[in-house]
């Protein structure tokens, strides 16, 4: 097993064939977890031997055990509330169009993420089939972050159909201040985080990050 412990950083560093990947401790500890819970397996999990070679060799084997049960459900991040993962699987199957507001979970902020945040829902092949994100007319999509999800918004009626019990919507407001060559900047809490061309631009961003219409200014 070909596998560097970087204790400083807390990851796993595997060799890859002429690369490397990398693996942090707590992901592999929750990975763990979650397969030991699914497939039944009879390995131990202890805290106390996360970021050692043998809690990797326990997560490698529940791996294959989950490749031999061919698993079909898709496979969510262990942190992510039952509530998320009803609605990412009722929209997958209904085909509908679903905005997503990515942030952070301990104290519900938004992080203003304004990529990959519109779409539909699919899933990956493979072993583990991941949530990811379609966008119109495309048969591939990016992976949702679905354990950063704080807030769920139905595309076409605006309807919010889930938020972390503590989301706070930031404050933005335009200012007419020049950075570069743009005169509008927007303030997020006070100070600034994005600059546009024309005051309708900055508008729609605005407006695109309150989940007030579904399109960021392009």
């Amino acid at each position: 097993m070909d596998v560097v412990i970087n204790h400083e950083q807390e990851l796993f560093v595997v060799s890859a064939g002429k690369g490397y990947s990398t693996l942090g401790f707590e992901h592999v500890f929750k990975q763990l977890k979650q397969l030991v819970a699914r497939l039944n397996l009879s390995i131990q999990i202890r805290e106390d031997e996360k970021g050692t070679i043998g809690q990797y060799a326990d997560f490698q084997r529940a791996i294959n055990e989950a490749a031999k049960a061919n698993l079909k459900e898709t496979w969510f991040n262990l942190d992510t509330p039952v509530k998320v993962r009803r609605i990412l699987e009722q929209y997958r199957k209904s085909g509908k169009a679903i905005r997503l507001f990515y942030g952070d979970v301990e104290r519900g902020e938004d992080w203003l993420e304004e990529n990959d945040v519109v779409g539909k829902i699919g899933r990956s092949s493979g072993t583990f089939k991941i949530p990811i994100l379609l966008q119109n007319g495309e048969a591939w999509g990016v992976s949702i972050l679905d354990h950063a999800i704080v807030r769920l918004m139905d595309v076409a009626d605006r309807k919010v159909l889930w938020e972390h019990p503590k989301y706070q919507a930031p404050q933005l407001q335009i200012v007419a201040k020049r950075v570069g060559e743009d005169p509008y900047s927007v303030f997020v809490d006070g100070g600034p985080h994005a600059s546009f061309r024309t005051l309708a631009k900055a508008a729609q961003w605005v407006a695109f990050m309150a989940g007030e219409c579904m399109e960021a200014p392009q």
